[in-house]
This record gives C-alpha cells, structure tokens and sequence, in this order.
C-alpha cells in the first residue's frame, strides 16, 4: 500500500512540474509563443488542473478505498474531473486540427 501511495505522489509531481516547466518555457521564451505553441500551453494548463484538482483526491480515494471528503465535496470533484478531461480532450483536438491545416497547406 505505501508503495502505490509512493508511486501515486510520485505521478502527481511530475504531471504538475512537467506542466509547470512547459507554461514557464512558453511564456519566458519569446520564440515559442506562436499559435501551435499557445495550444499547448493551453493543453499544459488543462492537464496540470487534472493532476492537481482531480489526481490528487483520486489517489487519497484510491489509497483509503473511500470517499473521506464528504458528499458535496464529491459532486465537485466529479465535476472537475469531467470538466478538466474534457478540457483536455478538446485541446488535444484543436492540436491535431491546428497541425492538420499546417500540413494540408504549409504556405498558409
């Protein structure tokens, strides 16, 4: 069990430094702030609200075998976890769309 809560916390840390790391080269780098790369800082911060706003109870949830946060608390987070997936999903969309009209028609 303490191994899995390791790993869990371990999981967690890298999805929010990783994101993290990605919104402060884009932002600090005036290079990388063009369209294709503002959609994936848009993906980075959708993807650190999923691990920090719907990993980190999903882990307790997972570690205790419970919900210990109460019943409104849980509604919440179900909504931020459909809410912030979805979030996720649709950016992945608009990459792939925004990486589709580049290759369909490069001079554009």
């Amino acid at each position: 069990m303490s191994f899995l809560g390791v790993f869990l916390s371990i999981v967690i840390f890298l999805s929010v430094a990783g994101n993290i790391l990605v919104c402060i080269a884009i932002y600090t780098e005036r290079s990388l702030r063009r369209i294709g790369n503002l959609f994936l800082a848009s993906l980075a911060i959708a993807d650190l609200f999923v691990a920090s706003l719907v990993m980190t109870f999903a882990g307790v949830n997972d570690l205790l075998g419970y919900w210990i946060f109460g019943a409104q608390f849980c509604d919440t987070w179900v909504a931020f976890d459909v809410m912030c997936s979805t979030a996720s999903i649709l950016n992945l969309c608009a990459i792939s769309l925004d990486r589709y009209i580049h290759i369909k028609d490069p001079l554009r």
